[in-house]
């Protein structure tokens, strides 16, 4: 070890010699405490920065051809003579990844800037990528040459390459372009046995039968006042005894809220439910509810009934759009919160339709229908990860 400075030599590690053969690669991690040599006597051994004393041996029981190590991560790759790449973590100096799959000598090896992947370059004419997280090969693709030395970007996107028996010694770059990348979009159901959920948060839907306890006990305990400003001349009632006019009861003030009665007009959702009852597609009215938040649904779910300018032949129409969403098998969590919602504030009056009494037996084989097969699909699920865990263990 030398002063890079003045050029004085500092010591060296080991008493003798730091390994029986030759040394194959050196490594320092970021702080200046610890050393790593990698030895063809197949073994890496970590040594004290500034002591040189020598902290562990692990045995590879195959020779190292080359090391590199990760400073931010601490993940401290080692490529092997038969082609393979053992990846150990400097802190606890334990083996956590091994990546087989080359068919020639290793020849380079560099990170991704996050420390995730891992590209090694072979004599076999190929580059791979190794994710460390799930510890796979996620890329690999074959060149026209060996690749003897490749780099990457600080900012990921280009990986340069120099290649054998290229006397101008070439430089490649390459690029994932995002204009050549066919987008892709996800359909709203992939199939139509699958029960599909939406794509809104829960707090559009799951606490909408709560909504009226959320509101109560949100409310102001008393109205807020408005300050009482006194005149500038006090006024005075009439008769025998002065008396300031201050001192009357004020009069109850009025309520200002209007209440219209048949002069309300039909909201916009009401309207889209009765004209779907004729033509049958439920589709515009599910789309409105669904851009809907929680206080506007339950506003439009009480207006139904016909005391709220409703009609029954509008609530037949709601229960049907709730059908046509079980039948289609999307949405499966949203139409659970409508109905649950819909029973739970008109059951009494549901109760006294004939039309709709109807209407609610239609929707229960469906319901039956639908939880029976996610129960099947549940239990399926659980006894498949029950087995893996019994099997991996």
């Amino acid at each position: 070890m030398y002063n890079i400075q003045s050029g004085i030599h500092r010591g060296h590690y080991g008493k003798d010699t730091a390994h029986d053969g030759s040394v194959r690669g050196v490594a320092v991690d970021g702080l200046n405490q610890m050393t790593i040599t990698a030895g063809s006597d197949q073994l890496i051994k970590f040594w004290k920065f500034k002591s040189k004393e020598l902290i562990q041996t692990a045995d590879l029981s195959i020779s190292p051809t080359a090391i590199l190590l990760h400073r931010e991560s601490g993940m401290l790759a080692i490529s092997l003579d038969d082609f393979s790449i053992n990846v150990f973590d400097i802190e606890t100096r334990k083996l956590v990844r091994r990546f087989p799959g080359h068919n020639g000598k290793i020849n380079d090896m560099t990170y991704s800037p996050d420390g995730r992947w891992l590209m090694t370059a072979s004599m076999d004419c190929t580059i791979k990528v190794w994710d460390f997280p799930s510890g796979c090969l996620i890329d690999c693709f074959l060149l026209d040459s060996a690749v003897v030395s490749l780099t990457m970007s600080p900012t990921g996107d280009f990986l340069a390459t120099a290649h054998v028996d290229d006397l101008e010694n070439e430089l490649e770059v390459r690029e994932d372009s995002s204009e050549d990348m066919m987008e892709y979009e996800s359909p709203e159901q992939l199939a139509e046995q699958l029960v599909t959920l939406s794509l809104l948060s829960e707090s559009r839907w799951k606490n909408l039968l709560n909504l009226d306890v959320i509101k109560r006990r949100n409310k102001p305990k008393e109205p807020p006042k408005v300050p009482k400003s006194a005149p500038f001349f006090i006024p005075t009632l009439p008769g025998l005894v002065p008396r300031f006019g201050s001192e009357t009861q004020e009069e109850d003030p009025q309520s200002k809220i209007l209440n219209l009665g048949v002069l309300e007009q039909k909201s916009t959702f009401c309207v889209q439910l009765e004209e779907a009852l004729n033509h049958q597609n439920y589709d515009i009215p599910l789309k409105t509810i669904k851009e809907m938040g929680p206080s506007n649904i339950d506003t439009e779910i009480r207006n139904l009934a016909p005391e709220g300018g409703g009609s029954v032949e509008v609530m037949q129409s709601f229960l049907k759009m709730i059908g046509r969403m079980l039948d289609i098998k999307r949405d499966f969590e949203l139409a659970q919160a409508y109905l649950a919602l819909f029973l739970k504030i008109h059951l009494r009056f549901i109760s006294a339709q004939p039309k709709l009494l109807e209407e609610i037996s239609l929707l229960s084989p469906h319901l039956d229908e639908t939880w029976h097969h996610m129960q099947t699909l549940f239990n399926q699920s659980l006894c498949v990860l029950n087995y893996m865990k019994s099997a991996l263990l």
